[in-house]
């Protein structure tokens, strides 16, 4: 009974082990470099979770990462790997920046909402179709491709919003303003939009599909063995296809969330990173759906903790993405130690 009990909850123990280490880890870095790390966390935690400002700026960019984890958990529990959810994102985000204020006067609310969101899911299937029938069909590696046609997609959008797309009336290289009216739907006197109901719901969708559904079963094969699943005659080329799509229109689909209800525009220099946040953060919940939602809170409370902290301690923004790589990283060595010291 004892070992079943380990079992079950070693996943979520060596998860939670890795993310203490790379808190530990940081704190020896933040004292290396003269500052204090017992005041830097307890700010971090105070202004991420102690306020209603910081829990409701924390749900908003949970939104994002609670999408692109959807997608993610598509295609690497098939074995597959999107690295590229970055430019993705960014080219849904492009798309719904560009065409939001044209189709604003024309198409009804839900309607306009709908295809807004179709745009932005279809703009990130195109991006990462060429990585995609490139590995289904020549085998060639998916993370130098979908990172490669990430930085294509950072230039492209820049370019775009800086030349044919721009907004002139105003000073910085943006889209057109998206009217008020023609946002997402918010929950009430807060900034919570029904991007993350959409999130929530694509998340567990995917989990559901993952392990209830033939499509997800074949998946799975995939993931752990490929030749296997070609010799018991699964469709590994289409199936390749299938999941990267999937992922890249969830990472598309992210982007649209963020412009259409946060921010209202598409700007050149605008880049959140959410997708390399979301890796990380998909492996720690062990392509688990139910276990991304507290790992994704906990993600975005560090990256506003870490925004707030930075201003009152002067410690770069960017040492939350340290902490990341820290978690990731003792995440990958954990997996030699639990195959040698924790045998199922």
């Amino acid at each position: 009974m004892n070992k079943v009990h380990i079992a079950i909850f070693k996943p979520a123990i060596i998860s939670i082990i890795s993310i203490f280490l790379s808190l530990i880890t940081g704190g020896i870095i933040l004292l290396a470099i003269g500052k204090d790390p017992v005041l830097y966390f307890n700010l971090l935690f105070v202004r991420g979770m102690g306020t209603s400002l910081g829990v409701i700026e924390s749900i908003i960019k949970m939104t994002p990462l609670l999408i692109i984890s959807a997608g993610l958990l598509t295609c690497f529990s098939a074995g597959l790997w999107n690295i590229g959810t970055e430019g993705q994102f960014l080219i849904g985000a492009m798309l719904a920046g560009w065409a939001a204020p044209l189709l604003s006067d024309i198409l009804s609310l839900p309607i306009y909402i709908v295809a807004i969101a179709l745009l932005g899911i279809i703009g990130g299937m195109v991006w990462i179709l060429i990585p995609a029938i490139l590995k289904a069909r020549y085998d060639i590696n998916e993370i130098i491709t979908t990172l490669m046609m990430s930085w294509v997609a950072i230039s492209l959008v820049t370019w775009l919003v800086k030349g044919p797309i721009n907004d002139l009336s105003v000073v910085p290289a943006q889209t057109t303003l998206i009217p008020d009216t023609y946002r997402m739907p918010m929950i009430p006197w807060t900034r919570i939009h029904i991007g993350l109901i959409i999130g929530v719901v694509a998340l567990f969708g995917m989990h559901w599909v993952i392990r209830r559904t033939t499509i997800g079963y074949q998946f799975r094969v995939m993931l752990g063995n490929k030749t296997a699943a070609r010799h018991s005659g699964m469709k590994v080329p289409h199936l390749t296809v299938y999941g990267l799509l999937i992922s890249g229109g969830f990472a598309g689909l992210a982007g649209v969330s963020d412009v259409l209800a946060i921010k209202g525009l598409f700007q050149a220099s605008w880049n959140p990173q959410y997708g390399m946040t979301a890796i990380p953060l998909v492996f720690l919940a062990r392509l688990n759906g139910w276990a991304v939602i507290p790992l994704a809170f906990f993600f975005s409370f560090l990256a506003v903790g870490g925004e707030f902290v930075a201003r009152d301690l002067g410690v770069p923004v960017f040492f939350v993405h340290v902490l990341e790589g820290l978690t990731l990283l003792f995440f990958a060595t954990s997996e030699y130690f639990e195959k040698r010291w924790m045998p199922t």
